[in-house]
């Protein structure tokens, strides 16, 4: 029994001493002995030294001595070229006719049929609809009735005076009574005459029963159904002249100072994907919708294959500035200051940085185009540094080449 406690403690004994050991090696690596402040040892070239810990020996990448800073500041450049700029500006609107017409009766009636579809290409002189005719037939039939009768009572007169002027030849009436017998005659003719005046206007009025189109074009939906009553307030249908249309689109706020007559557009529809349409700015109108901030900027397109019809969503690229041989540098490259845009150029050996104030053509968010300052292959720093000043040494990371894409 003692014994086997004896053994016990043996074996915890050297647990300890051993986990002991193993501490203080972890402990003695962990500790950085260096050349200066360790007791006990003495600085300089000479003895006390811990062998193996000479200044070769030091911290792996630590450099032997304190380097001197650069004063050279890192830029990004972009060599200036002539191109070719092209500023578009993306909208949506719809498509509508260049001329729409509402079709509508000019008389009273119940509609008896309607003879198209809506979509239908219309032709000048088609037949739209038809109001219930037997109102109207009735009128004719009366009036003509009542024409008749006057002509009869006209031809009766003319007869009479024919009588009358022989009577009074051979002496057998008084000439006051052949003149009330004229009288007679032309009071019959001016009854007939406005019998046929009747005539007409009943007629008149039947044909007004049938729709007819105005001009050639295409149908939009119809608002009225067969049996219906209408007025001559009520709409029929809308023709829309489709040989030309307008696109009106919606400018924001923002960009209503981009926008000018004649400027070129393209225009694109789901209906027709990969066709383009190309027209210009017609009419900028003069109010700016309250809700929606934009302003309405119609865009006439010729459209003689009809391809184009109102209602369709439209998009449309608006050319707002195009520049021929331009140079053209990032906006990001300019300052703008009380004397004007300031920029900064890059020696040919690229050692310092210069600034030199620009006269600006046209200016976007992503680049500027230049009037006047700076020439073709001339070194831009794009990005400028905050701390980059003139005349600053500079270390150029990158040249870019291009900045407009086709």
């Amino acid at each position: 029994m003692k014994k086997s406690k004896r053994i016990l403690i043996g074996f915890i004994l050297l647990w300890v001493v051993g986990f002991l050991v193993i501490w203080g090696i972890t402990m003695f690596k962990k500790s950085p002995i260096k050349k200066f402040g360790i007791p006990g040892i003495m600085t300089g070239s000479g003895a006390g030294e811990v062998p193996g810990m000479g200044l070769a020996d030091e911290e792996p990448g630590r450099p032997s001595g304190p380097a001197p800073a650069s004063d050279a500041v890192p830029v990004r450049c972009y060599r200036v070229g002539l191109t070719d700029f092209k500023d578009d500006l993306p909208v949506m609107g719809i498509v509508k006719g260049a001329l729409e017409i509402n079709l509508k009766f000019e008389i009273n009636g119940v509609i008896e049929s309607i003879d198209f579809r809506e979509g239908d290409i219309i032709y000048e002189g088609d037949l739209i609809a038809t109001l219930d005719k037997k109102d109207a037939n009735l009128k004719v039939e009366y009036s003509e009735s009542k024409l008749g009768s006057a002509k009869i009572q006209y031809l009766a007169a003319k007869k009479k005076l024919e009588i009358h002027e022989n009577l009074y030849e051979i002496g057998g009436i008084i000439k006051a009574k052949l003149e009330e017998v004229e009288l007679e005659v032309k009071s019959a003719e001016m009854q007939a005459e406005s019998a046929e005046v009747e005539l007409k206007s009943a007629q008149a009025e039947l044909e007004k029963t049938n729709l007819y189109a105005p001009r050639g074009g295409v149908l939009g939906s119809r608002d009225s159904e067969i049996g219906e009553f209408v007025t001559s307030q009520n709409n029929i249908a809308t023709l829309y002249d489709i040989t030309e249309v307008f696109v009106e689109l919606g400018i924001v706020e923002k960009d209503i100072d981009k926008i000018a007559l004649g400027q070129d557009v393209k225009i694109s529809v789901d209906a027709h994907p990969g066709e383009g349409f190309t027209g210009t700015v017609d009419n900028v109108f003069p109010v700016i919708e309250g809700k929606s901030r934009t302003l309405t900027v119609r865009v006439r397109v010729q459209n003689q294959e009809a391809m184009l019809l109102p209602g369709m969503f439209a998009r449309a690229m608006i050319t707002v500035a195009e520049f021929t041989d331009a140079i053209v540098v990032p906006s990001m490259s300019l300052d703008k200051t009380d004397e004007g845009y300031k920029i900064f150029t890059v020696d040919e050996r690229g050692n310092a940085a210069s600034s030199r104030i620009v006269q600006v053509a046209y200016v976007t968010t992503d680049y500027t185009v230049i009037a006047s300052g700076l020439y073709e292959g001339e070194l831009v720093v794009t990005d400028v540094p905050q701390e980059l000043k003139d005349g600053m040494p500079v270390n150029i990371l990158e040249v870019q080449e291009s900045i407009i894409e086709d």
